[in-house]
């Protein structure tokens, strides 16, 4: 059976590492690059009667999405359609490409890592806190507000500092440069600002001091934890992401039994296979959860540490279709709750 990873092969370095571990263990992989259809690449579903049947075509290759026992879903490019299309026909085009191409991915009788709609919900960064405080976590207090009274109302009552933090991409883009959003603590010049959260939802969170970051990583049923030291860079005591990452100290942890099985409920309950968990050790030894990557980078720690996360992906991807499905637990009022407690 093959396993096909769908992503853009120029974005991702993860992809080539596991595609030779998995050569080595005999497995044929195929890629397909999503943003190259509708133009440099065809796909048909052809159904009635029987089960639908789809085949993808690209370059010199072909793929009956049947033949399939797993799919890798890592950094997919967008849809590229003909520049010959008016803007508005083009906006209507490209909607067509993503419903089709949903459908055909949402048919895929496969083991996903992971289905692309659990890995929407998954990054909803309220909900990963709610289920976070529920199993267990210390989640840090925080507010998300349009409203400045309130914002102004929250930083008054943290005055250990407030760090403010994106709730989708962290990336700016504008015709001159692109600009990455870190996690940034509020200065008393950005406290003169603070009117403008009305002009969008603005992500508040207390302040809390760490010992070292631990990035956990988990990858069907195994769970790697690093912890990461920024005490020898100061712009990485707020985000260790500011700084050259390989150059910080990284050391292998055992998390203790009730951490390490929170980490991986948490990501079984958001329906995925992978998750790459953020979270802070305080100086006291209390582990304290920020948020989950459904589909964050870890060959960095690999390279570093020596940890076979290489070889745990190629396990979980050979698996196939025997795999268990994880199981998705509904969380109602996901919309319009948040704050530091938890309603039951």
């Amino acid at each position: 059976m093959t396993i096909l990873f769908l992503s853009d092969i120029g974005e991702d370095a993860h992809l080539l590492p596991v595609a030779a571990e998995l050569g080595r263990r005999g497995r044929e992989v195929r890629l397909f690059n999503p943003g190259d259809f509708p133009g440099e690449a065809t796909v048909t579903v052809e159904g009635g009667a029987r089960e639908p049947a789809t085949r993808l075509s690209w370059q010199d290759q072909e793929l009956d999405l049947a033949a399939v026992s797993s799919v890798w879903l890592r950094r997919p490019g967008r849809v590229r359609l003909s520049d010959r299309l008016p803007p508005a026909e083009g906006d209507w085009v490209r909607g067509e490409c993503n419903d089709f191409l949903g459908a055909v991915w949402a048919n895929c009788d496969a083991l996903w890592v992971s289905r692309p709609d659990r890995l929407r919900g998954a990054s909803l960064k309220l909900l990963q806190l709610k289920l976070a405080a529920g199993l267990g976590f210390r989640v840090p207090h925080f507010v998300c507000t349009n409203v400045p009274a309130q914002a102004r109302a929250f930083v008054d009552a943290h005055p250990g500092g407030v760090v403010t933090k994106v709730l989708t991409v962290p990336v700016l883009s504008t015709p001159e440069r692109v600009a990455t959003l870190y996690t940034h603590l509020l200065t008393k010049e950005d406290l003169t600002h603070l009117d403008s959260v009305r002009h969008g939802p603005t992500f508040l969170q207390e302040f809390v001091r760490k010992q070292e970051d631990v990035r956990v990583t988990v990858i069907g049923d195994a769970v790697f934890a690093v912890g990461i030291d920024p005490s020898g860079a100061p712009e990485a005591v707020i985000d260790f992401r500011r700084v050259e990452t390989l150059d910080l100290p990284h050391r292998p942890l055992a998390l203790p039994p009730a951490v390490r099985d929170a980490c991986l409920a948490l990501v079984r309950r958001l329906g995925l296979r992978f998750g790459a968990i953020d979270l802070l050790l305080t100086p006291d030894g209390e582990y304290v959860f920020l948020e989950i990557n459904p589909n964050g980078q870890w060959l960095w720690i690999e390279m570093v540490t020596d940890l076979p996360l290489t070889r745990a992906m190629a396990d979980l991807l050979c698996q196939g279709r025997d795999a268990s499905e994880p199981r998705v637990f509904a969380v109602p009022g996901v919309a319009t709750w948040a704050g530091g407690e938890i309603p039951s």
